[in-house]
């Protein structure tokens, strides 16, 4: 517990962020590596394409039954223990899940790894939240981009190991030593959380199935809801979309999701620098109007090249929101920032979960182009909605004590 006003070097404020950042990018390294061999997975546990669905669905269902827990460790851990523990043990599940024997065994497999990973998403956005305190500028969508390049190099290391015929064990094995390494690294500077305290609060609150739920993170959630929808119909559906409505071959359709990554995890590089010249909600909207535009580019011009293009541009539109949002989040809350995220994940999860579904109905029912127009639906929602991500935009403050030879930075208690 403290009062007034913490004082923080700008250098231990920039090893905190590094540290964070290698999280994000063991994350990113972890998952590109893992779907990127999926269909091999597939193969060498003689899976079907219905049993493979369950256990990649059984995933997801680990994650959100995380987020429930880690609303209840929360009481008890800070964020900086929940990573050090998850951050070391996550990536074993590797090596795991290739020596699963069965549909059965692998589905238990990953609906562990999914809790696992859902308790390490909720610690690590809280992490970077702190920094942003500490920091008193926005740094997640420099976080975000971290991951989006984990991602490419986890995808990229993937290609390599194909052309090198390792074998899927010795590769995932390979790459598990390296992300735990990563994890040890980072581990050792991470933050403990601060939260907001009184003389009289010696014990914290008790967390029940409604604690966190308030308005702010509920209408928050569903904007994050709104986004992992749109973002998931465009990654998952736009190569799709080139290949069905634009007759593109199958190796340029392929590009329909590269050009997507690669355009959302640039403007994340910058989206730092946008958040603080533009303002949270300024951003978010004018980000809605880019994806929006990109998507009618795709739908309207008939060219192959337009519609990557069009990607592209819905790539950028969507990279900076969910950063935005899941900084509201953090410091719109004014006690428990752990606890915030979890609730917010629940919601923004469960459209991660339904939104290549409903996209799915929406394209066999109306037909694709259509579907892809109707996005316009939520991209509007968002739009109007924005003003809830205000308390994103966190401004510098001067200090109230001595500064010393160092510059520092202010962190209200």
């Amino acid at each position: 517990m403290s009062s007034g006003l913490e004082i923080h070097p700008v250098k231990d404020v920039r090893r905190q962020r590094i540290a964070i950042s290698g999280i994000f990018l063991m994350v990113g390294i972890m998952l590109g590596s893992w779907f990127a061999r999926v269909p091999q997975l597939r193969i060498e546990l003689g899976l079907n394409f219905a049993e493979l669905g369950m256990v990649l669905l059984a995933q997801t269902v680990g994650v959100l039954l995380a987020m429930q827990l880690a609303g209840h460790l929360s009481n008890h851990l800070d964020s900086r223990a929940v990573i050090r523990v998850t951050s070391l043990v996550l990536p074993w599940f590797l090596p795991l899940m290739a020596a699963m024997p069965g549909a059965l065994t692998a589905g238990l497999g990953m609906l562990t790894w999914g809790v696992i990973a859902g308790l390490l998403d909720v610690s690590m956005n809280a992490q970077g939240v702190e920094v942003e305190r500490r920091a008193r500028r926005p740094v997640l969508n420099s976080l975000h981009a971290v991951w989006g390049i984990g991602a490419l190099l986890g995808s990229g290391g993937t290609v390599l190991a194909v052309r090198a015929e390792w074998s899927l064990s010795a590769h995932f094995w390979v790459v598990s030593v390296v992300l735990v390494v990563i994890a040890l690294f980072s581990g050792r500077r991470l933050l403990t959380e601060a939260r907001a305290s009184s003389p009289a609060e010696e014990k914290a609150p008790k967390v029940g199935f409604l604690s966190g739920w308030t308005r702010a993170v509920i209408v928050l959630g569903g904007l994050g809801a709104a986004v992992a929808l749109c973002e998931g119909a465009v990654s998952s559906w736009g190569g799709v979309f080139l290949s069905e409505q634009r007759g593109a071959a199958a190796n340029i359709a392929s590009l329909g999701y590269f050009a997507f990554i690669v355009a959302q995890t640039g403007t994340r590089l910058v989206g730092d620098r946008l958040h603080r010249r533009f303002g949270a909600v300024a951003l978010v909207r004018w980000s809605m109007a880019m994806t929006g535009a990109g998507v009618l580019v795709a739908v309207v011009v008939p060219s192959v090249w337009f519609g990557l293009a069009g990607l592209a541009m819905a790539g950028v539109g969507l990279a900076v929101a969910i950063p935005i949002i899941s900084s509201a989040v953090g410091h719109g809350t004014k006690s428990n920032t752990s606890l915030a995220i979890a609730r917010y994940s629940t919601l923004h999860n469960a459209g991660v979960l339904a939104g290549p579904a409903i996209f799915g109905w929406l394209a066999q029912t109306f037909g694709i182009s259509t579907a892809l127009t109707l996005l316009l639906v939520p991209l509007a929602v968002i739009v109007v909605f924005a003003a809830a991500t205000a308390p994103a935009s966190v401004r510098a403050s001067a200090p109230t004590a001595d500064p010393g030879p160092e510059p520092v930075v202010p962190r209200a208690a």
